[in-house]
């Protein structure tokens, strides 16, 4: 079988628009996924050669889209998580796809080593991360992505874990195709926590670069303190790097949704590349900035294809502060409480509702112990759709990563029928995908606020028909409110939420943590 398949000669870049100053191009690539079930991968051990092979499928697309990154003058270009090897694997099936990656950057050049070397036993030990390198060093470009890697002599574990480590490695490779970031995902989702290992401790790992400070993280590490916060708020990054694989998980968790709003959160620019499996409803990748997306993709049709994002951004964001609580604990009193709460599961958490009507003007509603109140003024004829506000305060478990739940404050403004809450609130499980993306309902003003602990970080969600993402029609106030604007060409809405999370509740880090 023939291993190698490089493209050596530089890529020939014709006249692009010029950057302008104080902005970089980057590039994310959402991936048609060749995955190991396709070839039959996960129903057995394949050898190295055969897992070389799925492989190459999938990096014979990544590195034509490198390419056209650099034909179009992006500084980087980030793709998926699990682009190159797929999904849907134990422990066991897993090991032909894995590969040897320092610890931590440094500064090593598999193109170059290859070279030197000229073995075919070394590009098989090494093939995935030559292929890496070789595509930022023959097209000039920063290249982001993610692999399975194994360190050895890893044995914390016991005896049933075995002496390697496995873990799901994000790498980073400059324009010269040397190694200058390696991230270890700490937050792993539900089915990866059989297969792979995790650090001691979530590690900060950030790249300098000459469009400035990037950090890295993969997929559900964004829903916690540890990488992103700490990140964004301690190492004072510009952009982060989120490949990932996820599909839309109603109502509060669709990809695209949770990157422009962690975006806004935390006032930092976020390049996403997620894969794409249209009959899993995964799809959402994207260029964000503090003011919006600069770029978006988001398409879940059977026709749809992989799409290649490239933007200018701000090196350094702007920033604005918000004060989450200020207004709504300032008017509280101003709302009159409802007499008709009713409860909804919404993807397992017991939300507090009132239902939106026709012929009033403001509604709120509190969690049972009132640490959290929501409140909403709003203007809205409702003729088939029935909206409601909700409220929730508590531990989350449903994807609760190795610590096992994570603390939310949620304010949100859902299609949610009091009088059928099973088939119109708990979304998670309603599979009528018109239903959870369309509306007829166009709110001709609607303002959203929330009496948000002091120490909870808030992500603001504004989702439109056919959950589209609508910068031009959102307005964050500095006290605190996520408005609708009432002057533009309005939209039908799906979804209006502020998403809150109170990160010193959250569940502990586990103290030796092991796949199992």
């Amino acid at each position: 079988m023939q291993l190698l398949y490089l493209s050596w000669c530089l890529v020939c870049i014709s006249a692009v628009p010029l950057v302008e100053e104080g902005k970089w191009r980057a590039a994310v690539y959402e991936h048609v996924l060749v995955t190991a079930s396709d070839v039959g991968c996960t129903e057995t051990v394949c050898t190295r050669d055969q897992a070389i092979e799925l492989m190459e499928a999938n990096l014979a697309v990544l590195r034509d889209n490198v390419e056209e990154a650099a034909r179009q003058g992006a500084d980087l270009i980030l793709l998926p998580e699990d682009g190159i090897h797929g999904y849907g694997f134990n422990r066991e099936n897993i090991v032909p796809f894995l590969e040897g990656v320092p610890q931590s950057a440094d500064g090593s050049n598999q193109c170059a080593l290859y070279s030197a070397e000229d073995s075919s036993e070394y590009l098989s030990e090494h093939y995935v991360m030559i292929q890496l390198s070789c595509m930022a060093q023959s097209n000039g470009l920063y290249v982001a992505a993610c692999l399975g890697s194994v360190v050895g002599d890893c044995d914390h574990c016991g005896p049933d874990h075995g002496t390697d480590c496995f873990y799901n490695t994000l790498v980073v490779f400059d324009p010269e195709g040397s190694l200058v970031g390696v991230y270890h995902k700490y937050n792993l989702w539900t089915s990866e926590l059989p297969i792979y290992d995790i650090d001691k401790l979530p590690a900060a790992v950030s790249v300098e670069t000459p469009f400035g400070k990037l950090g890295l993280s993969i997929c559900e590490d964004l829903l916690w303190r540890s990488p992103v916060v700490d990140l964004a708020e301690r190492d004072g990054i510009d952009t982060l790097l989120l490949p990932l694989s996820w599909w839309d998980m109603f109502p509060h968790q669709l990809a695209h949704s949770n990157e422009d709003a962690w975006a806004r959160g935390l006032q930092i620019n976020l390049l996403a590349a997620d894969n794409h499996v249209p009959q899993d409803w995964n799809s959402g990748s994207g260029i964000f900035t503090p003011a919006g997306h600069a770029a978006v993709y988001h398409n879940i049709s059977t026709s749809s294809t992989g799409k290649l994002l490239v933007a200018d951004i701000d090196i350094k964001p702007r920033k604005s502060h918000v004060n989450w609580a200020e207004f709504a604990s300032n008017n509280l009193d101003h709302f009159e409480d409802s007499e008709d709460v009713f409860t909804a599961i919404v993807y397992d958490d017991l939300y507090n509702f009132v239902k939106l009507n026709s012929d009033e003007n403001t509604a709120k509603v509190c969690s049972d112990d009132g640490s959290l109140c929501c409140i909403a003024e709003y203007s809205a004829v409702f003729e088939s759709d029935v909206f409601s506000l909700g409220v929730f305060s508590g531990s989350h478990i449903k994807d609760g990563s190795v610590s096992g739940s994570f603390y939310i404050e949620m304010c949100t403004i859902i299609k949610c029928d009091p009088e059928d809450v099973w088939n119109t609130c708990t979304q998670d499980m309603i599979m009528d995908y018109d239903y959870l993306t369309r509306s007829n309902t166009i709110f001709t003003s609607l303002k959203l606020a929330g009496t948000f602990s002091d120490s909870t970080r808030v992500f603001p969600e504004a989702l439109f028909d056919e959950v589209t993402l609508r910068p031009e029609l959102v307005l964050i106030t500095p006290d605190g409110v996520l408005s609708i604007r009432e002057k533009f060409e309005l939209q039908p809405l799906v979804s209006l939420s502020l998403f809150g999370r109170r990160y010193e509740d959250d569940a502990d880090m586990p103290d030796n943590f092991c796949p199992n």
